[in-house]
């Protein structure tokens, strides 16, 4: 083109120029887009955005189109005419109106007429000699738009019957290869893909025109035969056209793919990846995209950086991984672009680059990329990376629904549902997504449809994805004939399928099918199963049912104490043993004292004995509900009528002279009315008395019998004291055989802490058991560990004088002191300790020293929080270390949230998960949330949801709240 040829109405050389570097980068970003559901959104906002980075008005165009105002006369010229490079552009503008950059314009010039006008007069250029690069560009975009003003909506339904197909035959959880397509077209001499960028094939070719040289049109006539048999091989695969024939599409593969077809090689590397066609070899699969992909495929490029992110035919590698997807993504490939921004944010095979990161998630994006386009969604709504946007939020999602991505038009049903409580547009975007297979999608329009029949097939159709609350939804439909007919069979079959994967719902009615026999087999012990799931999740109507089994024994072995803390139904209909074990439940869960009491009174106002004995039990506890007065008179009343246990404790009430004047005869009765019932306790108290001579005439054999009766009940007290009274033979012949074996019963079967001490001192004297002083030190060390004093002073006694360890007098001396200082403090009344924070502190380090775990814990809090010390998070940490390696939970908890924030440490979220684990895995409701977090990031651990959604259901499940919200976010 001429340097005047439209300058001569005010369109300037530079002008031209920008208009033909538009034609070329026009042409370009419609080769690449992938998106065609977006189709005109991607090209508009790349438009606007061309213009902008060029500095250039958009009244450009307007001049462009008033040069050529005598357009009609033109049209019917039939001169070879090269002025006719933009009419494509043109037309453009007048399909879709012109971007305008600023406020001195106001025009709107679409036109469809006109459009469709110059669009035409592109396609007739194409029947007169090419002499420029720009004349060809401008009709193959013309073929591109045109095909679009005429075939858009044959075009988008054709493509989602592909991506439906695609869907049906391969694992949705599995990162997808890409299959290959493409498609020659000649242009004079010029036989070029139309599929694929071909910018530097056009130029060197119409430079070598000047020359009358062909060098670039190379074996083309080859090439042309080997795409025909890829798109063939395409056609049988998928049954376009053709009778589906995977087989016979994998031998039009081979063929061409032999002879050097790239696309062919990458769609015969796909078949033996997902065993189409050909019997299933990753290995075979890998050769193929590698040979496609060493060759500039960048479809193959991209699939080879999936085998090497997965380690599907080769070793997984994920540098390797990187190095594929970027050479895929460099060349324009926007699957790779956006697999690049996901490497980058979470440094998979690269450091992670925050700023890269959404670069290539932007250039996936701009290239129609819908999951790039979500990705973006994702990262304004949580600032990550950038600062928190809600309108570019929504506006990135909805460019992502627009362009078919399910979850993103899932997302913006939602939005319209709950925010803009615009029902209509959310059935539309929640109906776009189900018609794609999104289950959650489905269960959402099921959830909004009056309709009873097409919701129910919603529901199932989402159930049969693997939906959770789909699957409960339709075995309740089936259940009682919703949208259906009633069906128990089918009922139990997605109740179960549900209840299997944690709805607490579904795990009760399917405990209630069990028990009836109901479209199962009646199996009692079964239905006892499920019912503790839901209960374990605190659904009300399980954790009665679960209740009935345990006091009844239906599934299971009587239980009263679990069936107490169960329920809670029967006590709204007036059961006094439920309301008495409703009093429990508000009690031990230390949820509401006053209901507590409220359903005690309640049951004891019938004469319950179990509700005395509580209420007994709440005056008698430390708090600002005690009343020892009224819990002796609880007491009485329960032991009246019978309670063992109010019977014992009624006997410490008149011994200790507790809410009572004291009377040692009277506590004499009421702990042998209870020791006749067995009560552990009371024998060993009633034993008590009879050894001093308390309220009875002393009588130590008869004192031992009552020891050895409690000894053969497990309670340690009681073993302890018996291995005593063997040892000095009181109450009984001496027998140290019999000492030894008593006190090594209590300390190592129950823990003791005197009966570790009196273990100590048999090893260390060799009486009764062979002499051996480091099992004596074992022993003194395991009760002076637990605070008892005497066994201190003697382990500082083995550490002075060498016993069962090496000297260290340093040491002894140090535990003497222990001892000493825990003898004062018992010797003061808690009143005469100053009750200042300092001194508080001080107590906490001399617990400290003696390893308590929760001193130890409390200690790290006080450093953590500055309180009574200077604050150091260092010290903090080294106490709550100390802390954890005792099994503290709280502590391993602190420890995690250390390693992963680096608080007064390095950052390590290995270590973190490890604490968090350790914690959550014991109940920690924090640590299951941030254990969940971890999995769901992929730091410290590699990236599992369904482990994160696992630990968020268990947080939810101890009532953390923050944990729901977190679920929710990742499962939208």
């Amino acid at each position: 083109m001429s340097s005047n040829t439209l300058n001569n109405n005010n369109i300037t050389i530079d002008d031209e120029n920008f208009l033909k570097d538009f034609l070329k980068n026009f042409y370009r970003q419609i080769i690449r887009i992938e998106n065609y559901n977006n189709f005109e959104d991607i090209i508009k906002d790349w438009v606007k955005e061309f213009f902008e980075s060029n500095k250039k008005d958009s009244k450009i165009i307007l001049k462009l189109i008033k040069n050529y105002e005598n357009y009609y006369d033109i049209i019917n010229q039939n001169n070879d005419n090269e002025n006719w490079i933009f009419s494509s552009i043109i037309g453009f503008f007048f399909e879709y109106g012109i971007i305008i950059l600023n406020d001195e314009i106001d025009e709107d010039i679409i036109d469809k007429n006109k459009s469709l006008e110059f669009y035409l007069l592109s396609i007739k250029e194409n029947n007169h000699e090419l002499i420029s690069m720009y004349q060809l560009l401008n009709i193959i975009i013309t073929k591109y738009l045109l095909s679009f003003y005429y075939y858009k909506d044959i075009i988008l339904y054709k493509r989602d019957l592909f991506a439906k197909e695609i869907r049906n035959l391969e694992n949705k959880d599995i990162v997808m290869s890409t299959m290959s397509q493409n498609q020659f077209e000649k242009f004079g001499k010029l036989e070029i893909s139309i599929c694929k960028d071909e910018i530097n094939t056009i130029e060197e070719y119409f430079e070598s025109l000047s020359k009358d040289l062909n060098e670039n049109q190379i074996d083309y006539a080859k090439k042309k035969e080997l795409t025909k048999l890829n798109h063939l091989g395409y056609c049988y695969q998928y049954g376009i056209g053709k009778v589906k024939d995977e087989f016979k599409a994998t031998e039009l593969y081979l063929k061409s793919a032999e002879e050097g077809g790239l696309d062919a090689q990458n769609n015969l590397g796909y078949c033996y990846q997902h065993g189409i066609g050909v019997e299933k070899d990753e290995t075979k699969a890998f050769e193929w995209y590698f040979k496609a992909a060493n060759e500039g495929n960048l479809c193959a490029q991209y699939n080879l950086g999936i085998c090497y992110q997965d380690g599907i035919g080769t070793i997984k590698d994920d540098k390797k991984s990187f190095e594929w997807y970027i050479k895929s993504a460099e060349g324009g490939y926007s699957r790779a672009q956006c697999k690049l921004g996901s490497y980058y944010q979470y440094g998979i095979g690269i450091s992670i680059d925050e700023n890269k990161s959404f670069e290539w998630y932007m250039k996936a994006a701009k290239g129609g990329n819908s999951d790039a386009e979500k990705i973006l969604g994702d990262l304004y709504e949580f600032g990550s990376g950038v600062p928190k946007d809600d309108d570019k939020v929504f506006e990135w999602y909805m460019k992502a629904a627009k362009g078919g991505n399910l979850i993103a038009q899932t997302s913006i049903g939602y939005y319209y549902h709950e925010v803009e409580q615009n029902f209509e547009k959310a059935t539309y975007w929640y109906s776009k997504a189900a018609e794609n297979g999104c289950e959650i999608a489905q269960f959402n329009l099921a959830i909004n449809e009056e309709d009873e029949n097409k919701a129910f097939e919603y529901y199932k159709q989402s159930a049969d994805q693997g939906y959770l609350d789909a699957q409960f939804q339709t075995g309740y439909c089936y259940d009682l004939g919703i949208g259906t007919e009633i069906n128990s069979i089918k009922a139990f079959e997605y109740y179960k399928k549900a209840a299997d994967k944690g709805h607490k719902i579904a795990q009760y009615n399917i405990g209630i099918l069990y028990s009836c026999g109901t479209g199962t087999e009646k199996n009692e012990v079964k239905s006892f199963e499920y019912y503790e799931k839901s209960a374990n999740q605190e659904y009300l109507s399980a954790q009665f049912q679960l209740g009935y089994c345990y006091d009844l024994g239906i599934g299971t072995a009587i239980n009263k104490t679990k069936a107490f803390e169960l329920y809670k139904i029967s006590a709204e209909k007036d059961h006094s043993m439920a309301q008495n074990n409703l009093g429990a439940l508000y009690k031990s869960i230390e949820k509401d004292s006053e209901k507590a009491i409220y359903w005690y009174n309640k049951a004891a106002e019938k004469g319950n004995e179990v509700a005395l004995y509580n209420l007994g039990l709440i005056y008698s506890e430390a708090g600002p509900m005690k009343d020892v007065a009224k819990a002796f008179e609880y007491y009485k009343m329960a032991a009246e009528k019978g309670h063992t246990l109010a019977q014992c404790n009624l006997g410490v009430s008149y011994e200790h002279g507790i809410g009572v004047k004291a009377d040692l005869e009277k506590a004499v009765y009421w702990y042998n009315s209870s020791a006749e019932k067995g009560n552990k306790i009371a024998l060993c108290n009633l034993a008590e008395c009879y050894r001093l001579g308390k309220g009875v005439a002393k009588d130590e054999t008869r004192a031992f019998k009552y020891y050895e009766k409690s000894a053969e009940k497990e309670y340690d007290d009681a073993q302890s004291i018996l291995g005593s009274l063997y040892f000095y033979g009181i109450g009984t012949k001496k027998d140290l055989e019999k000492a030894f074996y008593f006190c090594q019963k209590a300390a190592l079967d129950n823990g003791n802490t005197v009966a570790q001490y009196n273990l100590g001192s048999l090893y260390e004297l060799g009486i009764g058991v062979e002499r051996n002083f480091t099992k004596a030190f074992e022993f003194y060390k395991k009760s002076a560990e637990k605070g008892y004093i005497d066994a201190k002073f003697k382990l500082g006694y083995c550490y002075v004088n060498g016993i069962g360890i090496e000297v260290d007098k340093e040491k002894g001396f140090e535990l003497y002191n222990e001892a000493a200082g825990k003898e004062v403090i018992q010797n003061k009344d808690y009143e005469e300790i100053d009750n200042d924070l300092d001194k508080v502190n001080y107590w906490y380090h001399k617990a400290a020293e003696n390893n308590n775990e929760v001193a130890l814990y409390k200690l790290g809090e006080f450093y953590e929080l500055g309180k009574g010390v200077g604050e150091s998070k260092a010290r903090a940490f080294e106490y709550y270390e100390k802390s954890a390696n005792k099994g503290c939970i709280d502590a391993q908890y602190k420890l995690g949230c250390y390693y992963e924030k680096g608080i007064g440490i390095d950052v390590d979220k290995e270590k973190a998960f490890v604490s968090y684990k350790t914690a959550a895995e014991k109940g920690n409701t924090n640590a299951q949330k941030s254990l969940a977090f971890l999995y769901e990031q992929g730091e410290g651990v590699e990236k599992n949801l369904n482990n994160a959604i696992y630990w968020y259901k268990k947080a939810i499940e101890n009532g953390c709240q923050e944990a729901k919200e977190n679920l929710d976010i990742l499962l939208k």
